[in-house]
């Protein structure tokens, strides 16, 4: 029988998975925090749903669909959204969602890039001004700071801005987004490999190396901005929105800010302000731990109707494989050892006064020894083991053992209560 797991998927074992739930939960309360709320939506989409124009030929191919049915695993958070807000046309605007969930990719898998993962997605529909991409900017930092990563940058751009780039080096609008798609992956490939991918779309490489020139430059925020508005053709307005969304997150107490004109972020469907977050091992840049953008043409396509939205979106899972796994192996605070089957009701009732108190709970059901008790305890590196024999049941009394100092105390009850939830 094939034990193995298919590729691109893992198994957690309970100490990463406390750290998947660590960090589920922090998402969940950042997003109410900012006045998001729920919505569910299914794993499976009918196939016309998901292959749309919404992702471009390059991403449809990695949707993994059902043989034989018209459905498919679900390839983000945003399409299912775009799916849900045509579909229920009496959503009071803005619509300001969250959703956490596992998506599927058909990818090929390596470091920090899963077939299966969870992602951890905030959208403000019905919105057009720059506020919105800055929410959701400084709720998505709030998130990744608060599990603990605080070295990265944040990358910014606007994919319109990015086309009068390309349209003030006369390229072909039909070739824009096959020309963004290549210098988007700069920080994969080399700018030889760039600029021959370029030429090979019908770009004179004369032209190609000038833009790849100017894209890869090395200009503060300032400076850039700077160009924009005085040296390039019809790209001051979105200078004007860069700027705007920059200013706004200074106030929101955020300076890793970097403009990255190379950025067009791989899915189709943005339209205007794009973002991600990175972190660098190294010198060397891993893969992208959140990103969003604005998305105003998305929804229109399944309403016939455009809606202005932006999202942004936490890769819960290569967060995860930074952060590594969690040294609790239980969430158990409390270990409750039973001493001859004559004492488990009083041991019962002693672990369900813990638990009333909200106190996390474990407790011995199997006749053991006290030292092989212990051991358990001790392998899942329980603080405390309360020893309930004869004795403890006579006098209406707990033995508190602290298993890092290794010092015991009797007690009654209502101390122990107090001790513990002091510790807690």
């Amino acid at each position: 029988m094939e034990l193995s797991l298919p590729r691109g998927t893992s198994d957690l074992r309970p100490e990463t998975a406390i750290q998947l739930k660590k960090l589920l939960s922090e998402s969940e309360r950042v997003f109410k925090l900012y006045g998001f709320f729920p919505i569910e939506t299914p794993s499976i989409e009918l196939t016309e749903t998901l292959t749309t124009k919404a992702y471009g030929d390059e991403n449809t191919k990695d949707i993994y669909l059902i043989d034989g049915k018209k459905e498919g695993l679900r390839y983000d958070l945003t399409v299912p959204l775009a799916r849900f807000v045509a579909s229920n046309k009496d959503i009071v605007l803005p619509f300001k969602r969250y959703q956490i969930g596992k998506v599927w990719r058909m990818d090929e898998p390596q470091k920090m890039r899963e077939r299966e993962f969870y992602q951890a997605d905030m959208d403000i529909i019905g919105n057009t001004e720059i506020t919105a991409e800055a929410e959701l900017i400084s709720a998505t930092h709030e998130v990744i700071t608060s599990v603990g990563i605080t070295e990265f940058e944040i990358l910014i751009n606007s994919r319109v801005l990015l086309s009068n780039i390309l349209l003030s080096f006369e390229i072909d609008t039909k070739l824009h987004v096959l020309v963004m798609r290549i210098i988007d992956k700069l920080d994969k490939i080399s700018y030889t490999e760039a600029k021959t991918q370029i030429t090979s779309k019908g770009v004179p490489e004369n032209t190609a190396e000038k833009l790849l020139e100017l894209i890869t430059s090395k200009k503060s925020n300032e400076d850039w901005v700077s160009l924009f508005k005085s040296q390039i053709k019809n790209t001051s307005g979105e200078a004007e929105l860069l700027e705007g969304v920059l200013s706004l997150l200074n106030t929101y107490g955020i300076n890793n800010v970097k403009i990255t004109p190379s950025l067009s972020r791989g899915m189709d469907y943005y339209t205007g302000l794009v973002w991600e977050f990175v972190v660098y091992d190294n010198k060397k840049r891993l893969p992208t731990i959140a990103s969003g953008g604005r998305y105003d043409k998305l929804i229109g396509i399944y309403l016939k109707k455009d809606i202005p939205a932006v999202g942004s979106s936490i890769g819960i899972t290569r967060i995860l494989e930074l952060l590594g796994s969690s040294s609790k192996k239980t969430y158990a605070d409390v270990f409750v050892s039973c001493i001859g089957k004559e004492n488990l009701n009083y041991a019962i009732s002693v672990a369900s006064e813990l638990r009333k108190n909200q106190i996390k709970t474990d407790m011995s059901l199997i006749s053991k020894g006290i030292s092989k008790q212990l051991d358990y305890a001790n392998s899942l590196k329980i603080a405390y083991v309360l020893i309930i024999g004869e004795k403890e049941k006579q006098q209406n009394k707990v033995t508190i053992k602290n298993m890092v100092t290794g010092t015991e105390e009797l007690l009654d009850l209502n101390s122990i209560l107090k001790l513990l939830k002091i510790k807690n």
